[in-house]
C-alpha cells in the first residue's frame, strides 16, 4: 500500500493509504461540509463524527469489501488541513478468504487454480481502489463550491457590519500605506493585498476595511 500527501488529492498510486488537502474553511464548516457529502455518498456507511477544537470523522466506503476513511482536520492559521486515512482490512481479509479457498479447491479438485484466485484477488483490490477514487474526486470537486459558499456568506457579514459602523475608508488607506511604507518600504504588498480580495468579489473601499481589520488599523 503507498503513502502519498498532494493537494490535488487525486491519488496516483494504487491504494493510497493517506493523502492531505488544505481548504479555506474553519474546522467546523469542514466537518459539517464533510459529514453532509458523506451521508449523501451512497458508498459510504458507518459514518461516525467527533466535534471539538480538532473535528474527526470515520466511515467505511464500498460496502463488504470497503474501505475505512478516517479524517482528521486541523486548524492552521486561515485554513484547515484534511488528513485522509484510509485502511484496507476488509481488503486483506477478502484476499486471504479467496486465497484459502482456491487453495482448499485445489486440494480437492487436484487441480491447480491460481490464475483463478490471483484474478479474484486483483478485481478485489481493482474495487477497492475505485472507490477510494471516487471518493476523493468527490472530494475535490465539491469542496471549492462549499469554499465559495461560505466566503460569499462571511463576505455578507462583513457588508452588513461595515454599513452599520462607517468609517472613512480613505483615512484607513493612508494608515495601511504609512504602516507598510515603515514595514516595507513600499506599498506593493498592500496594494498586492487589495487586488486579491477584489477578485474575489470586494469593493476596493471594502478591501481597504477588511485589510485595515485584519493588521489591527480601526
Amino acid at each position: 500500500m503507498a503513502s502519498q500527501e498532494d493537494v490535488a488529492l487525486r491519488p496516483m498510486l494504487v491504494l493510497p493509504s493517506r493523502t492531505r488537502k488544505y481548504v479555506r474553511l474553519t474546522p467546523e464548516q469542514a466537518y459539517e461540509a464533510l459529514m453532509h457529502l458523506l451521508r449523501e455518498n451512497a458508498e459510504a456507511g458507518s459514518i461516525q463524527g467527533k466535534e471539538g477544537k480538532t473535528p474527526s470523522i470515520r466511515a467505511k466506503l464500498g460496502g463488504w469489501i470497503g474501505v475505512t476513511v478516517k479524517l482528521e482536520i486541523l486548524p492552521e492559521g486561515d485554513v484547515s488541513s484534511l488528513e485522509f486515512r484510509f485502511s484496507y482490512r476488509s481488503l486483506l481479509f477478502a484476499s486471504i478468504v479467496v486465497l484459502v479457498t482456491v487453495i482448499g479447491l485445489s486440494l480437492v479438485l487436484r487441480t491447480p487454480v491460481p490464475a483463478v484466485g490471483s484474478a479474484l484477488i486483483l478485481a478485489i483490490a481493482f474495487t477497492a481502489n475505485s472507490v477510494v477514487v471516487r471518493f476523493l474526486d468527490t472530494v475535490n470537486m465539491v469542496l471549492p463550491h462549499i469554499e465559495r459558499e461560505y466566503a460569499r456568506r462571511a463576505l455578507l457579514e462583513d457588508r452588513r457590519r461595515w454599513e452599520s459602523e462607517p468609517k472613512d475608508t480613505a483615512e484607513l488607506f493612508r494608515r495601511l500605506s504609512e504602516k507598510h511604507n515603515r514595514t516595507w518600504g513600499n506599498t506593493n504588498v498592500l496594494l498586492y493585498k487589495i487586488k486579491e480580495y477584489e477578485r474575489q468579489g470586494l469593493m476596493h473601499n471594502e478591501a481597504v476595511r477588511k485589510i485595515a481589520e485584519e493588521e489591527g488599523i480601526s
